[in-house]
């Protein structure tokens, strides 16, 4: 009996296992006005910020998933369009405390199992850090401060390492899936990773 079915049934095993998941679980809450139908807009930049290069791949992003649902883009001097205001960032590290089912008894050679135990009869605790990234969008009926916003939304992802550019494109995605969205309510969503 050869041993090639069975390695290449374990490698595909160990393999699978060790992947990431194919999904980013993210969670956006938003709010709107009722009745908001797709007009003129401009992205600006959030007041006293410099725009780098995150913050305009990003705002890029943002314009083709609203041209995508009929919003039309307009140069700044416009004054009738709406205003466009995003801003991403990174929260403070947090750490978690995981338990997950194990087969292999933590001391000794004895082991309490017989056949109707539990078959994962001991716990293992595994440390978890991860830290939270986040996009706010604002549309508001104008540049003027007292403009009325017809949309706020947040989206917030515990994805990844530290760094918030990988996860930027998603964060974008989450914010415009079923855009406007339940107003007020929080939606759990999983993304496919694009490879």
């Amino acid at each position: 009996m050869s041993m090639r079915p069975f390695v290449l049934a374990l490698v595909l095993l160990l393999s699978a296992c060790t992947g990431q998941s194919p999904v980013i679980q993210v969670e956006s809450t938003r709010f709107h006005q009722a009745g908001m139908t797709p007009r003129s807009f401009v992205v600006l930049p959030p007041a006293g910020q410099v725009p780098d290069a995150l913050f305009t791949a990003t705002a890029d992003q943002v314009v083709t998933a609203m041209t995508a649902l009929g919003w039309r883009q307009s140069d700044a001097e416009d004054g009738r369009a709406a205003v466009v205001r995003l801003r991403y960032g990174t929260d403070a590290p947090v750490r978690e405390t995981v338990l997950s089912p194990s087969a292999v008894p933590p001391v000794g050679a004895w082991g309490y199992r017989r056949r109707w135990d539990d078959p994962f009869p001991y716990w293992q605790a595994e440390r978890v850090v991860y830290v939270p990234k986040w996009l706010s969008l604002t549309i508001a009926d104008g540049d003027d401060v007292r403009a009325p916003l017809l949309f706020e939304g947040r989206v917030t992802s515990r994805r990844g390492g530290a760094e918030i550019g990988p996860i930027l494109p998603y964060l974008v995605r989450g914010m415009f899936d079923g855009f406007p969205g339940p107003n007020g309510g929080t939606e759990q969503k999983a993304l496919t990773v694009q490879p």
